[in-house]
């Protein structure tokens, strides 16, 4: 009992100085503590779930919601209903208040729920980000209010006990069985096949026994997750931007000590055989290095261009001096905070699903006492954007960013 409740206290004391450091290392702006705040619940709330073997399933739930958001706001398009306040589109749902309402959720049913306080600091903290949305003129209170509902609903109505997840696992479930009737009768015709050929070439059917028996593993191999937190050194490339205007080549500057910092995340399983996958975001920023040159006020993504990529990566065995050297390379889409403003005209500000993305890594990791490690790696990321501006219009470009990260493991 003693134990159950000192845990539940680092619970708490987790989330609190979760949202204080959220707070201690923002801008003193309202727009940027709900940024930050909308990032931390959901982030919080995964780590809780991690701990107690939920880390995926809450993963999963949280990647519908992000979905069915971004989705809802592409397929509206200029409907009344999804324009924004401030100018622009793709205003409904607000995907910041779906978030932190996802967050908010998940953190007061599981990882403090028997903390009266500490639940009505989240709560208050998810109320505080869709307000904040309002406040700057993103969104209108309805658009906040649906993002509110996705959020809630993404965690309650979808969690594995709810029961109408459980009518959507019956229905796979029989469409499942369905397909495996097909397939076995397909089986059986292949077999049929199969044995006439062998009947004719007999002398394949010994050596096509020994390569399944050499490719195909006799049992499950047992694997292991790292969590990883890493910053570091981080530029990019001059690229190449076309506007409304026409196209023009611009530098960028990386500052990645500059709030808000360059930082990354990554979970990764490894099988036994040093194949490893898993799931990384690249909080990676650039700042134009002449804005006012090509007719712009500000010309950056510095609240991430946040690369979303799921990985594959390939460790090899410890040298000699305990190093453990390792290349990944991985595909997924860019969610940048964009942050631009052509001279005199209206601000965009704010995150958007702009297109494409892939990475590579190599690097070397070293151990450390238990389940933590060390790691130092050489990063290059590439992306695709597409830019609505709220201005009126299309930015594009791609940027290829560069990096030098050093960071920690923590295996479990």
């Amino acid at each position: 009992m003693v134990a159950g409740v000192l845990a539940a206290l680092r619970r708490v004391h987790l989330v609190v100085a979760a949202l204080a450091l959220c707070i201690m290392v923002c801008e003193p702006q309202v727009r940027r503590y709900g940024d930050r705040i909308q990032v931390v619940l959901p982030m919080v709330a995964w780590a809780c779930a991690a701990a107690e073997g939920r880390g995926k399933e809450l993963a999963l739930r949280f990647a519908g919601v992000f979905v069915a958001a971004h989705a809802s706001k592409r397929l509206l398009g200029d409907a009344p209903m999804n324009l924004r306040p401030g100018g622009g589109d793709h205003g409904f749902p607000s995907a910041h208040t779906a978030a932190a309402a996802f967050g908010a959720s998940a953190l007061v049913h599981d990882c403090i729920a028997g903390h009266p306080v500490a639940r009505a600091l989240v709560v208050i903290s998810a109320a505080f980000v869709g307000g904040s949305r309002i406040e700057v003129g993103a969104h209108d209170l309805w658009q906040v209010l649906a993002g509110g509902f996705l959020g809630w609903g993404g965690d309650r109505v979808l969690r594995a006990d709810s029961p109408l997840r459980r009518r959507i696992a019956a229905s796979l479930t029989q469409a499942g069985r369905r397909a495996r009737r097909g397939l076995r009768r397909m089986g059986r015709m292949a077999s049929r096949g199969l044995a006439t050929a062998f009947g004719r070439r007999r002398g394949l059917a010994l050596p096509l026994l020994l390569l399944a028996v050499l490719v195909l593993p006799a049992q499950p191999l047992r694997a292991e997750q790292v969590l990883s937190i890493y910053s570091g050194a981080q530029g990019a490339a001059d690229s190449r931007i076309e506007d409304s205007l026409g196209s023009f080549i611009t530098g960028w500057e990386g500052h990645s000590l500059k709030s808000p910092p360059y930082y990354g995340l990554r979970l990764t399983r490894w099988r036994p055989d040093g194949i490893g996958y898993g799931f990384e975001i690249n909080h990676a920023k650039v700042y134009s290095d002449d804005p006012a040159s090509h007719g712009y006020d500000r010309l950056e993504f510095t609240d991430g261009l946040n690369i979303v990529t799921v990985n594959l990566w390939k460790r090899w065995p410890a040298l000699r001096s305990g190093l453990v050297p390792y290349v990944g390379a991985g595909l997924g889409v860019a969610v940048p905070h964009v942050d631009i403003q052509p001279a005199g005209e209206a601000h965009t500000f704010g995150y958007q699903l702009t297109g494409p993305a892939a990475q590579i890594v190599a690097g070397a990791s070293y151990p450390l006492a238990g389940n933590w490690s060390l790691f130092g790696e050489v990063k290059g990321t590439w992306s695709r954007h597409r830019v609505d501006l709220d201005s009126g219009g299309v930015l594009r470009t791609e940027i290829t960013t560069h990096a030098v990260n050093f960071g920690l493991n923590w295996q479990f």
